[in-house]
């Protein structure tokens, strides 16, 4: 509730939303459908697999702890900006099939010591519950040198279901510290990115739930 659309692009079902959670938070949507119900499975594998960037997350991602098949730990840096200046950040990500036609990927911030020297204190604004976590990893050395900036997760991920006729997929971030997703660049990037994956899949015949 409380969405904003900003940007309709009515001729691929893509929505893109966003709104204030509190004074200073913002969270952005987006939303878009696929007419081909038999890529439900395939999307869920390509979108689930956290040691590769995906359509929004550009850059270098790796998994650096494993808990179970459907609870990791990721590092992400993002592509430098103009000026050769890097941001990263590390968050758990985890996949949970909540009916037969719907699948949940979700990714947060915990209160990870890095090593990181910056002083800024951590704190989640939307999972509260994220803040009580707390475990130390062994950084590479330009984390522990201060040479890249550290961004946090509130919140982050997909909603997957499948329709009649369409799989439906919800995007949905906040990560403080990093640029705004709304830009047309990027939602033109998802549509080909989920043009690419039906050129690749279609002529699978993934089974259906």
């Amino acid at each position: 509730e409380g969405y904003e659309l900003c940007v309709k692009y009515p001729n691929n079902n893509t929505l893109y939303y966003k709104k204030k959670h509190g004074s200073n938070t913002n969270i952005e949507r987006t939303h878009f459908k696929i007419y081909n119900t038999g890529m439900y499975n395939g999307v869920i594998s390509r979108l689930w697999d956290p040691d590769r960037p995906n359509f929004y997350n550009n850059g270098y991602v790796k998994i650096v702890r494993v808990y179970n098949p459907n609870l990791v730990m990721i590092e992400q840096r993002y592509e430098k900006d103009s000026k050769g200046r890097q941001k990263y950040f590390h968050a758990l990500v985890k996949r949970a099939q909540i009916s037969d036609n719907e699948t949940i990927i979700v990714m947060i911030s915990g209160n990870i010591n890095d090593h990181n020297p910056s002083n800024a204190e951590y704190k989640n604004t939307i999972v509260e519950s994220a803040n009580s976590f707390t475990t130390e990893i062994d950084s590479e050395e330009d984390i522990r040198a201060g040479k890249l900036k550290k961004t946090f997760v509130n919140i982050a991920g997909y909603l997957i279901e499948k329709k009649d006729k369409c799989v439906d997929i919800t995007y949905v971030e906040s990560i403080s510290g990093k640029i705004s997703i709304f830009q047309k660049y990027i939602i033109r990037k998802a549509l080909n990115y989920f043009s690419i994956i039906y050129k690749r899949i279609s002529h699978i015949n993934f089974p259906i739930p």
